[in-house]
């Protein structure tokens, strides 16, 4: 027999552990790393440590800033003679742009920050990903072959054809009954996955961080932290959280909501979404365990991203999202990290159906129905009816299918063609030509003139020096990537119809629509990431 720790068993060994997870990370102390804003100012030192400064520790700030107010006036005048527009940022605008939350400098969110974080949760992308886990494969039964009619219909082959088409036809019933029951099956398993994951973002991310006053989110480390103590914060994430005042506890609410939403999953939803099977496989333990490994790998996820686009991240929080005043270009990893954004974007599956169309269906023939038989020629005449009713069916059968991959492969070619336009727009030329691959937006200014922006951003890029240039990169890419899909992905995906000069100037038509409307979006919508 299996051993089957109880709730109390488990939560005896992993208190322990949260404590003392949250009593070494709050005996932490970061060394201050002093930044420099874009005038060259020292900006505030970042310290996690929960102790209060020493005198001497006071004087010697004290002293540091008499410092640096008197080196201030040379290093305004050495900055006012910079050509970079990024070199000087009013007092105003940095005063204006909130810096990047930071594990070390929580103070809680409010009701509405948690609000939204748990709606942003609400369609989180790992939500359909752990439904799909518990969800499984179908197992789904094998399609009976169709009989093949005598070549000589007689007494004998006749009967004999006709009960082999019958048998066929209970078979074919039972093969859709089967199949059918498994599908629903595993979308019932699906949705226990996702009622059982969307609980847990609604205890963990809004009802427990409200109720216990515990800040749901995660918040990176510092980007002045070591890369192991960084990555040490990722793994402690979910067992250790912040109070509004900053103080390391265990993290009760996310804890809790893992367990309360595996229970009321295992002995809830199995029984509502009628899946006894998942009762009987410890749910609720495997559920835990996968979900807390889970949320460490998607936390060092983050922080190794955070570690490589470090510079741009600090760019950001300095002076907020680049615009036509105030410019700043993007790393090797930052164009990378943004290329690979887009690669979930809704666009490509937009442009994927549109290029799919719909699939054509026609009816299935019926079964023929079997008149009064009194003679061995009404017999045999019924038994060729069947023989058409099977050659009419096979038909069917084929027509559909090919149908339904026809679809599927101009499906493909779209999706693939789409993504190809994003590589190559957003990374490949964007590095060559050592050009920027965002929309720049003004930042300012009357409708029209913002509009006007939008539409000739498709032309003119930045390159990463600032200077103004043709926009090689969009233009180039859009049309390379029509080029490939309608020369490679069309012809190898079988889809003759698409590889047509008219079918080329349409995507690339598409495609540069589609940027103009998310230039639109970036100029008049404020984004919170560079």
């Amino acid at each position: 027999m299996s051993y089957r720790p109880s709730t109390a068993t488990l939560t005896t060994l992993l208190g322990p552990v949260a404590l003392l997870c949250a009593a070494s990370l709050s005996a932490q102390t970061i060394q201050p790393v002093p930044t420099l804003d874009r005038q060259g100012s020292v900006m505030a030192s970042h310290n996690i440590s929960n102790s209060q400064p020493s005198a001497d520790t006071a004087s010697s700030t004290s002293a540091s800033a008499s410092s640096t107010a008197n080196n201030s006036s040379s290093t305004n005048s050495s900055d006012a003679n910079r050509s970079d527009p990024a070199s000087a940022v009013p007092a105003s605008r940095a005063a204006a742009v909130a810096p990047v939350p930071a594990s070390h400098g929580s103070k809680g969110p409010t009701f509405g920050q948690t609000l939204g974080n748990y709606v942003k949760e609400l369609v989180s992308f790992r939500n359909f990903i752990d439904a799909g886990l518990i969800a499984g494969t179908p197992n789904l039964p094998v399609a009976p072959s169709q009989p093949i009619p005598p070549s000589v219909l007689n007494s004998t082959t006749g009967p004999a054809y006709e009960n082999s088409m019958s048998n066929y036809g209970d078979g074919m019933d039972n093969w859709r009954r089967g199949s059918e029951v498994e599908l629903r099956y595993r979308g019932r398993r699906a949705a226990v996955g996702m009622a059982t994951e969307e609980t847990r973002n609604f205890l963990g991310d809004l009802v427990l961080p409200l109720a216990l006053r515990e800040d749901g989110r995660y918040l990176p480390a510092d980007l002045h932290q070591n890369f192991g103590s960084r990555i040490s914060h990722a793994f402690a994430a979910p067992l250790v959280t912040r109070t509004p005042g900053g103080h390391m506890i265990p993290n009760y609410a996310h804890i809790g909501a893992t367990f309360a939403a595996g229970a009321i999953g295992e002995h809830f939803y199995t029984s509502e979404f009628n899946v006894p099977q998942l009762r009987t496989t410890n749910f609720l333990w495997k559920y835990t365990g996968y979900s807390l490994a889970g949320d460490i790998a998607t936390n060092v996820g983050r922080e190794l991203v955070r570690s490589a686009i470090k510079s741009d991240l600090q760019q950001f929080a300095q002076n907020g999202q680049s615009t036509e005043a105030y410019y700043y270009p993007l790393s090797f990893a930052g164009k990378a990290v943004g290329w690979a954004r887009s690669t979930y974007s809704p666009r490509h599956f937009i442009s994927a159906a549109l290029l799919a169309g719909m699939p054509q269906y026609t009816s299935q023939p019926d079964y023929p129905n079997a008149p009064p038989i009194n003679t061995t020629a009404q017999e045999l005449a019924y038994d060729q009816t069947l023989i058409a009713y099977g050659n009419s069916l096979q038909s069917w059968r084929r027509t559909t299918e090919e149908n339904l991959r026809y679809t599927s492969r101009r499906a493909v070619g779209g999706f693939s063609e789409s993504e190809t336009q994003g590589f190559l727009t957003g990374f490949f030329f964007p590095v060559l030509f050592r050009q920027d691959s965002r929309y720049t937006p003004t930042g300012g200014g009357n409708f029209a003139s913002r509009v006007g922006h939008a539409f000739t951003s498709l032309a003119v890029a930045r390159e990463d020096s600032g200077r103004k240039t043709l926009n090689i990169s969009l233009l180039a890419g859009t049309g390379l990537a029509a080029y490939i899909a309608d020369k490679a992905y069309y012809p190898a995906l079988d889809v003759p119809h698409l590889a047509s000069g008219q079918v080329l100037g349409k995507t690339i038509g598409f495609n540069l629509a589609g940027d103009l409307l998310l230039n639109l979006a970036h100029e008049f919508i404020p984004q919170h990431s560079f």
